[in-house]
């Protein structure tokens, strides 16, 4: 049996490579850009909250994936909101790779550490890192591969770690239009975030928490109130899924994450 293609899930080209070098987070879609102006106006309402989250982002030391980094923006807005630490990207797509360095600011400090995955999988050792997140990834990956990717996170993923899945929300009606109209997720499959839960818990054991996010423009600084009173509400325009691994011995018992079953 031949190897697959290090920039496929399973041997076909990656289709990311022939958007890397144009990619501007979906803004060739017209209602996108009516509620926001910039890629990195959507990508800080998951920076900040990552921030909220995982305070030790602020403070250093802590190592850091994101998995399926494409161009590098989360890490690059992170970092650009105060976030610190041992930064590593990796994607499918050897083409978004290249972009990540192309790129980065220079006042940021070098690029993050970057790896291709061949597939689900990467090179990286057993337990490598404090934190892991994926945003935006699981609806480009077909169905049949994603129990591989959930495996993945959590064998890279420290006991006790933390991992942070972002994705768009299906029961949310403009976002279910958006991505049947944006070129770049003409292959997409939107997943509900109980399905995320269901596939995380079948590969690790984890203590689970949901927040939605994106209920109001993003640019729209004054709403950003709003937006943190209605996590509970399954109609945001993103969710996120908050895991965090068993240690040994036991599951860690901090109180920054709420067993909290979505209906």
């Amino acid at each position: 049996m031949s190897t697959p293609d290090p920039q496929s899930w399973s041997g076909e080209p990656a289709e990311f490579d022939d958007y890397a070098a144009e990619y501007q987070g979906g803004l060739d879609n017209p209602i996108k850009r009516m509620l926001g102006s910039s890629p990195d106006q959507f990508i800080a309402v998951k920076a900040r909250w990552l921030l909220r989250r995982e305070p030790g982002l602020r403070s250093g030391g802590l190592s850091i994936l994101d998995y399926g980094c494409g161009v590098g923006s989360l890490m690059r807005v992170l970092i650009g909101h105060g976030a610190k630490g041992s930064f590593t990207g990796c994607d499918i797509s050897t083409g978004m790779l290249r972009q990540v360095e192309r790129r980065w600011p220079r006042e940021l400090g070098a690029p993050p550490a970057l790896a291709p995955q061949q597939g689900a999988s990467t090179p990286f050792a057993d337990g490598q890192f404090d934190v892991a997140m994926i945003s935006a990834v699981l609806h480009h990956v077909p169905i049949e591969d994603r129990p591989a990717v959930y495996a993945e996170l959590g064998r890279v993923l420290k006991p006790g770690g933390r991992l942070y899945v972002f994705e768009h929300n299906p029961r949310n009606p403009l976002v279910r239009h958006v991505i049947a109209n944006t070129p770049i997720d003409r292959n997409a499959i939107l997943l509900d975030a109980n399905e995320v839960r269901h596939g995380l818990l079948d590969a690790a054991r984890y203590e689970l928490d949901t927040d939605y996010l994106m209920f109001m423009p993003p640019g729209i600084a004054f709403l950003r109130g709003v937006d943190r009173l209605l996590t509970w509400l399954p109609m945001g325009a993103q969710y996120a899924v908050a895991a965090r691994k068993a240690a040994s011995g036991g599951m860690d018992g901090s109180p920054g994450f709420r067993d909290r079953t979505e209906a």
